[in-house]
């Protein structure tokens, strides 16, 4: 089968190279046609007033009738002429990678509504990013200022609907003919114009859905390639839908495929190829004079590394301000915490976890709320990073078993290679011991969690009353071996007198580069003036942009006010109070956000 576009095309810009490959397929034949009979065909059709079909288009027509296309293709090839040798999509898939895709599809696609009625589809790629086509959001054509702007909602996989901000915090119009259902003949016509929104939700809802993994490269959107259509026509789940991928003559930027159930409300799916990589966005039909000609779609190409940096900051954000929409769970004074989270759950770097230390041993404030946001931010990956939180006192006295029990419990089938040789336990040092038994189970954690494309982190929280010795050994000898793994992550809150192996970073960038791993070291137990002004500078950037920088100055005055401190920082002991005192100018700038979108 070849690409009609590609055949026009090369007929168009090597004229002379395909009248003589005409020729030679037409010796034995009656009637011999050439370009120059087309070009008459053409000519007459505009002197009746009639809309000339390109000369190109009606030899290939001709061809196909007389049966004689291969022949000129190849014919063609013969002559130097170099034609897709793509090969046509497999006409086999994985059953365990669609299996996996098709329950992730499931959970990560959506429907867009605009003022409260459905316009098409959408696609979760981050925990609150939905990406979808931009004439869905929109109710005026490119170049018209809407006023007042639309209410923009998506209903989720899980029957939920949540508001979306507007304007989207991405955007690249579609043409001014495609907003006419006109597809593009060339380039030019839509130099720039993706037709592509990102919107944002107002509140990240969809952290437990999962998202589309958005490539580090785009992949090639070729012709013939097979592709899946996740979209919801006229508003129906009718599934998931096959096709293959076609060139539209003289037009590189959008691309035709042959799905035939496509409608109202399909505008925006996503489309994977058969590796179910994402690799462009659903437009519309391909609509060729009055002809609908399936559908066409927009390559990810176009438009993926605009977004990569939003996407990546929905996922791994360097700053937080509050966990799970709480204004009274607020993060202050956490940010190096936040941002080596960030850099750890990266595939490759040093920082391989954090040690969270007090400056007083007798304060425990800030160790479990350290838990709550290492939890708030692995969620954000969609089931990719999995926290395992483990108590360590004095009434666990074997360390390993205790871990066992509980990365079982998430689901990770580990297999602990089994003890070496020539070694009695009863007569070796209890380090190498423990040490031995350690190393073993991290090295199967890795590689469960290797097989299932996971990172575990383990957080370790100290007791109240002493740790056991064994205990102790244990841990050391469990950290120490989880630097060298790539799938685990740690985090040390308080036991501060236990000693562990690799290097300590004062912060993420300084482990830039190549060298050993470590943990970056973050300090609790106080916080500053600076802290509390960046957390609710970040408040009123979300839920209030023309709050103005006094206010805000203002309001820290206030919820600082007569507090202990020694050059601005204050004990955290304190912190509650300040929370305290924030409440009520949160509610003024939720109240703000709200009227933002009445």
């Amino acid at each position: 089968m070849w690409d009609d576009a590609e055949l026009i095309e090369i007929i168009t810009t090597c004229r002379a190279v395909a009248d003589e490959a005409l020729a030679a397929i037409q010796q034995d034949v009656g009637v011999v046609v050439n370009l120059a009979a087309f070009e008459t065909v053409a000519g007459v059709q505009r002197s009746l007033g009639l809309v000339a079909t390109d000369p190109a288009e009606l030899c290939i027509r001709e061809l196909e009738a007389r049966g004689l296309l291969d022949a000129f293709a190849e014919a063609l090839r013969a002559r130097g002429v170099e034609l897709d040798s793509t090969a046509e999509g497999s006409d086999r898939v994985s059953l365990e990678g669609m299996q996996h895709f098709v329950e992730r599809a499931k959970a990560f696609r959506c429907r867009i509504e605009v003022d409260n009625k459905f316009s098409g589809s959408g696609c979760l790629v981050g925990p609150g990013l939905v990406l979808t086509a931009w004439h869905v959001v929109r109710r005026a054509k490119p170049g018209v200022v809407e006023d007042p702007q639309p209410r923009l909602t998506v209903t989720l996989a899980d029957g939920k609907t949540h508001e979306a901000a507007v304007p989207p915090c991405y955007e690249s119009p579609c043409g001014n003919d495609e907003w006419d259902h006109i597809a593009p003949s060339q380039d030019a016509d839509v130099l720039n114009r993706h037709d592509v929104a990102l919107l944002t939700l107002r509140r990240p809802a969809a952290r437990h859905l999962g998202f589309v993994r958005m490539p580090a490269t785009a992949p090639p959107a070729t012709s013939r390639a097979q592709l899946w259509l996740l979209d919801f026509p006229a508003g129906v789940d009718k599934g998931m839908a096959k096709g293959k991928t076609w060139k539209i003559p003289h037009v590189t930027v959008r691309l035709r495929h042959d799905v035939k159930t496509t409608e109202g409300g399909s505008s925006g799916g996503a489309c994977f190829n058969e590796q179910f990589e994402f690799f462009g966005l659903h437009q519309g039909k391909y609509r060729h004079g009055s002809v609908d000609k399936s559908g066409r779609f927009v390559p990810a190409s176009l438009f993926l590394d605009d977004l990569a940096d939003l996407i990546r900051k929905d996922i791994a954000p360097t700053e937080l301000w509050h966990l799970d929409g709480q204004s009274d769970q607020l993060v202050i004074g956490r940010d190096l915490f936040v941002r080596s989270v960030a850099e750890a759950a990266k595939e490759s770097t040093r920082v391989r976890g954090i040690r969270v230390k007090r400056l007083s041993s007798d304060d425990k404030t800030g160790l479990g709320f350290s838990y709550r946001i290492l939890d708030e931010l692995l969620l954000r990956y969609g089931g990719q990073q999995l926290p395992v939180s483990v108590p360590v006192g004095d009434t666990v006295t074997d360390l390993v078993a205790d871990l066992a029990d509980r990365v079982r419990a998430l689901g990770l089938q580990v297999v602990e290679p089994p003890s070496p040789g020539g070694v009695d336990p009863l007569q070796a040092a209890p380090e190498a011991v423990a040490l031995g038994q350690a190393t073993r189970f991290a090295v199967a954690v890795n590689e469960a969690a290797a097989k299932l494309g996971r990172t575990v982190w383990f957080f370790f929280e100290g007791p109240v009353v002493k740790m056991s010795d064994a205990a102790r050994l244990q841990l050391e000898g469990f950290v120490a071996a989880c630097l060298t793994l790539p799938r685990i992550r740690v985090v040390v809150a308080g036991l501060e007198t236990v000693q562990l192996g690799g290097l300590e970073f004062g912060d993420p960038e300084v482990a830039s580069g190549d060298g050993p791993a470590g943990l970056v070291v973050d300090f609790v137990g106080e916080f500053t003036r600076d802290d509390v002004l960046n957390c609710l500078a970040r408040a009123a950037a979300e839920l209030a942009p023309d709050v103005g920088p006094d206010q805000i100055t203002d309001q820290t005055e206030i919820a600082l006010q007569g507090l202990d401190h020694v050059n601005q920082s204050y004990g955290v002991g304190q912190l509650g109070t300040v929370v305290e005192r924030l409440q009520p100018y949160l509610a003024f700038l939720r109240a703000q956000e709200e009227a933002r979108h009445v």
